[in-house]
């Protein structure tokens, strides 16, 4: 994973395998010799869904119940995100008491479909101030998507393990379908259009407006917002 994550030019990756930290140990070091900083992460795995615990933290117990998921995550300095929600027989089930601060609005298997608005739809009844990130999933070459797509963006100081888990804890992200197409980011507070002429902008409350240069800057109003194909297959996503 760390050299097709450094053949990709990924600053970083989340490792998050099934309901272990076991490959915690080997991170840093395999991140040394590739250049790529290897995130510790484990996918909490059941029946009913699946959710990603970020940071160093113990491992956690996927035969308790979620809520005691989210509390461990942030006792222990880390945090949760749940995993594709709405991903066919992965799609999320449990009821929480409290809702973790984070979810996966991105995944690979939308890289398939031509359009899937699905998945905002979700967003919008489960509350709009999650942090969105976006997963790749990647299990083995075979599969015929490459690390890093979706790729989230992260607003981080550098791109050391302390200081990326940081800005996406604190929800300095973006996500996008891979790392070479069109991006919506926050720059010093404004928000901007990059690499997205032909995009169609899309507000929260449905105001839409085509992007007509390399680097656009766009009203800040009803967020999140999408950068959308002209067939309405979503690109990009930022709060």
């Amino acid at each position: 994973m760390a050299a097709h994550g450094a053949a990709r030019n990924l600053d970083f990756l989340a490792v998050t395998e099934h309901n272990t930290v076991s490959h915690f140990a080997e991170l840093a070091g395999t991140g040394a010799a590739y250049g790529i900083t290897l995130l510790p992460g484990q996918e909490v795995t059941t029946a009913r869904g699946h959710a990603n615990a970020f940071g160093r933290i113990g491992w956690v117990d996927f035969r308790r119940h979620p809520d005691r998921w989210v509390e461990q995550a942030e006792a222990q300095g880390g945090f949760l995100s749940i995993n594709h929600p709405i991903a066919d027989d992965c799609a999320w089930q449990w009821p929480l008491t409290r809702r973790p601060a984070h979810a996966e609005i991105m995944h690979s298997t939308w890289l398939a479909r031509p359009a899937d608005s699905g998945i905002w739809a979700w967003w919008t009844a489960w509350g709009t101030d999650v942090v969105p990130l976006g997963g790749g999933d990647f299990h083995r070459p075979d599969d015929g998507h490459p690390v890093g797509a979706p790729t989230t963006w992260a607003a981080a100081h550098d791109a050391g393990e302390e200081a990326v888990l940081d800005a996406l804890q604190q929800g300095r992200t973006a996500v996008s379908l891979g790392t070479d197409g069109p991006l919506l980011l926050r720059v010093d507070g404004q928000l901007v259009a990059v690499g997205a002429e032909g995009t169609v902008f899309v507000t929260l409350d449905g105001r839409r407006r085509v992007v007509r240069s390399a680097r656009e800057e766009l009203p800040d109003s009803v967020g999140p917002y999408r950068l959308e194909t002209p067939d309405r297959r979503i690109l990009a996503i930022s709060q």
